[in-house]
Parts: structure tokens; sequence; C-alpha cells
């Protein structure tokens, strides 16, 4: 078993609080790495999900003795096949609409909503390095519905259950959601 809590490296408080629920349905405790030091700048990021999330936690590693957890993620559309990936979070901050609105906006008269939705984890333990990868293949809702979770997830529509991300409990929810998948690979690994 590793030292815990692990440290995610991140300023984004909403993927803070879903990592940190899906650690804790697996036993393991996850907070910001700014509880054990003051706000970093990271590096900016490249055009590989695996650099960025790696480059986020060797430097918060760097800096503390505790595990530490990088991450990134992406969407693609197949309506938009040149778009968003690596820099989906780039891409929706430049938009004048928040970044839900402006993807049914982009889609509001396309007939192919097929959204992937990928979450990469580099943890680093020391001087090892684990990788994880999670993906969900699903239809964009033609409106945002569900309360029980954010983001995208009110978005993220799963045909086979009727249903978005955001409309699922949090344990549902995680069997299916790239993170809680990403997740499940990781500690897979550590066990």
């Amino acid at each position: 078993m590793i030292e815990q809590p692990i440290l995610l490296a991140s300023h984004n408080q909403g993927k803070l609080a879903e990592l940190r629920e899906l650690f804790a349905q697996q036993q393991f405790s996850l907070r910001s790495y700014t509880t054990e030091l003051p706000r970093l700048s990271f590096a900016p990021e490249d055009a590989d999900y695996w650099q960025n999330a790696q480059h986020k936690a060797d430097q918060v590693a760097q800096l503390t003795h505790l595990p530490v957890l990088g991450d990134d993620s992406g969407i693609e559309l197949a309506a938009y096949p040149t778009e968003f990936g690596v820099y989906t979070a780039r891409t929706l901050a430049q938009q004048p609409l928040p970044a839900n609105k402006y993807l049914l906006a982009r889609l509001q008269n396309v007939h192919d909503r097929q959204i992937t939705v990928h979450s990469y984890l580099v943890l680093r333990v020391g001087t090892q390095i684990l990788y994880a990868h999670g993906r969900l293949t699903a239809q964009v809702a033609v409106e945002e519905q569900g309360k029980l979770s954010g983001g995208f997830d009110r978005l993220i529509y799963l045909p086979a259950l009727g249903k978005t991300l955001a409309q699922l409990p949090a344990k549902a929810r995680a069997q299916y959601s790239h993170r809680g998948r990403a997740v499940a690979d990781l500690v897979r690994q550590l066990r």
C-alpha cells in the first residue's frame, strides 16, 4: 500500500472533488497539493496528455515526499475531429459562452453527436511512476440534464441507460465515466 494522502497536482476544484470521491470509493485519500505547498504555477501544457499529467506530478513531487497524482483530460467530437483533444480546456476557455453552452451551440444542427472523453492519470510515488487511462464514448445530449455531478457530465448521454452521467449516483457514474475508469485502472496497479 502507498503512503497517503495522495496529492492532486491541479488547480481545478471540480476535478479535485470528482477525483477525491472516486479515490474514496477505493479507500484512498486524495487532497489538493495546496494543503502541503503554496500554489504553484505549472509549466505550459504540451500537445501530449501523458506529458502534461507527468509534468504536473513531477513538479509537485520534487517539493514533497508524498505520492502525487497528475492528470490531463480532453474531449473528442466526431463532428469536429480536428478540434478540442488535448487542447480542450484552452479552447473552451477562449469561448464567449460557458463550456456546455458552447458545445450545445456548436452541435445545434449537427446529426453526429458522438463524444469521446479521456482521462490520463500519472501517479508518482518516489521514483516509481504509474500510468492510467480511462475513456468513454457516448452522445452529447440536446440539453443539460442531471444534478448529481457537474461539467460535461450534464451533457454526456449514455443511450443504453437513457441518462446522462449527471443523472447517475456516484457509484454507478464511476463505472462509466472516463475518470472513474482511469482511477479503477490505477487502483488495479496499486493493489
